[in-house]
């Protein structure tokens, strides 16, 4: 738990069983948002060399620049299969460049109703399905970005900013999409558009929990990792102050048109939320939050991995009580003098 409430640069952290490392489930999408950004940021850097301008230009740059690095890791991004296809991400027309379809207001209402599929993928810009990925916690929507910023990239981003560094217990590192890109699915309407590409790169590493039977997976994360996340979120410290408003505007917030959190709901039931930037991870019984929350003059975060149902004596208590009881439980501990 972090508490921002006496200042963003000052906050107080408690932290239990920090460096266990879990399946992230949907919340793990957070590092395609991070990844989105920090891709932003690095192609606005190359058109400011005035070197290249063309896209066809940037995504040939972006597929052969990481041969040079020494990092094997990073060599994997040099490959046209699964490297960021920067011509179908960004409008290069922009000053500065942007995502493409940015310069569009949100119909929150249209993407609300929205259950997004293959077929109608190409019919949403990149920067409606990065708010479908954040804010409905879409699977379709994350698995194309995901695909067109490339597993190697995304791998990248999450080392570079230290959230997955076992050995200090961070151990956030998502290495694939939601579910296989459809087969010969164009990405958006232009004749002979590209297609999505397969994950390519993936990696999986042990967590404490199974899930069929497994204890290996592409999507594992720690409280560590998720808390390092919020606290650079909140500071402004992911990329640059404009990366972390958009990082916030793509996330679950107080509306009732975002998929909201079970901490969100347990603190709405003790005080009224008139902020929110949270993402909710499910898989089968178990689940993650990262959710930052304002309500009844605090500011906080709660991260948390491994919510699963409980018995105690007779009583059933399911995870999503377990999930408000906990919010509930750190609000009041908050507000009490």
């Amino acid at each position: 738990m972090v508490d921002f409430t006496s200042g963003m640069t000052t906050p107080k952290i408690w932290l239990h069983n920090e460096g266990l490392s879990w399946r992230t489930g949907s919340a793990g999408k957070i590092a395609i948002l991070l990844a989105a950004v920090q891709l932003r940021d690095d192609v606005r850097k190359v058109k400011a060399t005035g070197l290249i301008s063309s896209a066809a230009d940037f995504d040939e740059l972006f597929a052969t620049i990481w041969k040079r690095s020494k990092n094997t890791k990073i060599q994997e991004i040099a490959d046209t299969r699964g490297s960021p296809r920067i011509s179908t991400i960004f409008d290069l027309t922009k000053m500065p460049i942007n995502f493409i379809g940015a310069d569009v207001p949100l119909d929150r209402a249209r993407l609300e109703a929205t259950h997004l599929d293959w077929p109608i993928a190409k019919d949403f810009t990149f920067w409606e399905r990065m708010w479908l990925t954040g804010a409905q916690s879409d699977n379709v929507a994350a698995s194309t970005c995901a695909s067109e910023i490339g597993v190697a990239y995304m791998k990248a981003v999450q080392r570079t900013y230290k959230l997955f560094d076992p050995p200090n217990g961070m151990n956030l590192l998502l290495s694939s999409g939601y579910g296989a890109p459809a087969k010969n699915t164009p990405v958006n309407k232009t004749a002979g558009a590209p297609t999505y590409r397969a994950f390519r790169n993936q990696e999986f590493h042990r967590v404490i929990d199974f899930h069929e039977k497994s204890n290996m997976s592409n999507q594992p994360g720690s409280t560590a990792a998720l808390t390092a996340y919020m606290i650079a979120l909140m500071q402004n410290k992911l990329v640059d102050a404009d990366g972390c408003a958009m990082l916030k505007t793509h996330l679950a917030d107080e509306k009732s048109d975002t998929t909201t959190s079970l901490i969100f709901e347990g603190v709405n039931e003790v005080s009224t939320v008139t902020k929110a930037h949270t993402k909710l991870g499910i898989l089968g019984p178990l689940r993650c939050e990262f959710a930052y929350i304002e309500a009844g003059g605090l500011k906080y975060a709660v991260l948390a991995m491994g919510i699963l149902p409980k018995r105690v004596g007779s009583t059933n208590i399911n995870e999503e009580r377990r999930g408000r009881d906990l919010g509930k439980a750190v609000h009041t501990a908050l507000a009490t003098p």
